[in-house]
């Protein structure tokens, strides 16, 4: 009797571990589905569904919901407050960094490559590389919360420094992309779109990113790099690989004509200065949240 239960126990963990995979597999494929059909975009925090259904049948729902909270909510507060930055910001800086670039650089690089190098294979690329922003900060926040809970809890505190105080810059010192403020520069993104059938990139900015004039710091230079600086912390030498995506993203932010390069220098300085203030700053986290266990079991 206590050997048929032990083998049926093992046959539910089982089960469990392949609907774990299953479910959240089949989720991904309907919304996917949902989006091609109505040319819908879904924000990051869609997947936070697909990683509770894998947590949930690995028995670790309760522990996902406390451990993402925080995560979560920086994310989607984040994307609230990104948009009303870009109503309210007045003064929009279209010269300046135009001029700062010609200093540095003698030409625009955003020129030199689209007239230089241009061909359908690169806007692809370019698009590819540029998308995952939306999509991999999420997604390796849950490998570290899966690999090393103190890293993520690293990650989430540096996540919310350099995007929090790029917000504080956006708002004071908005910034045009050189689409905007540079003629001869092509959107390159809206010509994928064009290519491919599918309004996805417009889609992306007119509902994800509504903010046009939030080029400095760029972002989507500064989280692949934030991205880099953990992997290598977790896993070292291992983690080389992941450089081709920071490297991928800041050549597409340029060549696609979204950021200058003074944008993606100033997305690196960001991401940088969030990690090193995350090591210094995540004792005190953790310190919190020691003290309000403590007195939660007080309490009880």
């Amino acid at each position: 009797m206590q050997k048929d239960d032990m083998q049926l126990e093992q046959r539910i963990r089982v089960d469990q571990r392949k609907l774990a995979v299953v479910l959240p597999a089949l989720y991904a494929m309907v919304l996917a589905a949902f989006c091609i059909i109505y040319n819908v975009i879904p924000g990051p925090e869609f997947l936070f569904l697909i990683f509770f259904i894998y947590a949930a049948y690995n028995r670790w729902s309760r522990q996902f919901v406390k451990d993402w909270i925080p995560f979560l909510t920086l994310f989607v507060s984040y994307e609230a407050m990104y948009g009303l930055v870009g109503a309210v910001a007045r003064i929009v800086h279209v010269v300046e960094p135009l001029n700062v670039e010609l200093l540095l650089f003698k030409a625009l690089p955003t020129l030199v490559l689209q007239n230089g190098f241009r061909m359908p294979a690169l806007d692809y690329i370019g698009a590819g590389f540029y998308s995952a922003h939306f999509f991999a900060p999420t997604i390796f926040a849950f490998v570290l919360w899966k690999t090393n809970s103190k890293n993520y809890w690293k990650y989430t505190v540096a996540f919310a420094v350099c995007t929090y105080t790029a917000l504080v810059t956006f708002l004071v010192y908005p910034v045009a992309p050189p689409w905007y403020g540079v003629s001869g520069v092509t959107r390159v993104l809206f010509d994928v779109d064009k290519n491919i059938g599918v309004p996805v990139y417009r889609t992306i900015f007119d509902f994800i990113q509504p903010n046009q004039f939030a080029a400095f710091p760029s972002l989507h230079s500064a989280f692949p790099w934030l991205i880099f600086l953990f992997a290598w912390e977790n896993w070292k030498k291992k983690a080389l690989p992941v450089l081709i995506f920071p490297i991928g993203v800041w050549f597409s932010a340029v060549y696609l004509g979204e950021h200058y390069v003074i944008d993606v220098i100033g997305g690196v300085v960001y991401a940088s200065v969030a990690f090193v203030l995350a090591e210094r700053m995540l004792p005190h986290v953790l310190l919190w949240k020691k003290r309000k266990a403590t007195q939660t079991a007080e309490i009880k």
